[in-house]
């Protein structure tokens, strides 16, 4: 994509975020970011016990890189139907690369605000299944 696409894809998202709103039902509600580093947002996850998610949304505050680009990704991970390992694997660069790293310049960590809060809810679930599953707690 070239730079006015990137800047573009970005703006659109940000104006029209995909997928932004408190989920009822969450398995994990994961706070992410803050406001001096570009935004804050919090994750909402439902995962379908059988490691994908099965739901997936976000609010959150902040610029238009942090906030478009995390309404990208929770787009992407929706619409690819991307597994729980699928999305932990995700490379941060190769998302940089793919939401264009000429628009992104030097603030890499707002542009991945979103997957890093991601991940780190899918952490949490993963890890409170495996807690859960020891206690001989039905998940």
């Amino acid at each position: 994509m070239d730079r006015h696409s990137s800047l573009a894809l970005l703006v659109e998202h940000f104006g029209s975020p995909r997928h932004k709103g408190a989920l009822e039902g969450a398995d994990v509600v994961m706070p992410g970011g803050s406001p001096e580093c570009g935004g804050s947002v919090v994750v909402y996850l439902k995962g379908d016990g059988n490691g994908n998610v099965q739901s997936l949304s976000w609010t959150g505050q902040g610029d238009t890189i942090s906030m478009g680009a995390t309404s990208i990704i929770a787009e992407r991970i929706l619409e690819e139907d991307l597994s729980m390992d699928e999305i932990l694997n995700l490379d941060y660069e190769e998302f940089v690369d793919s939401v264009g790293r000429e628009v992104i310049g030097s603030r890499t960590r707002h542009a991945t605000l979103g997957l890093s809060t991601i991940k780190a809810a899918i952490r949490k679930y993963q890890k409170d299944r495996l807690a859960d599953r020891a206690q001989g707690t039905p998940t």
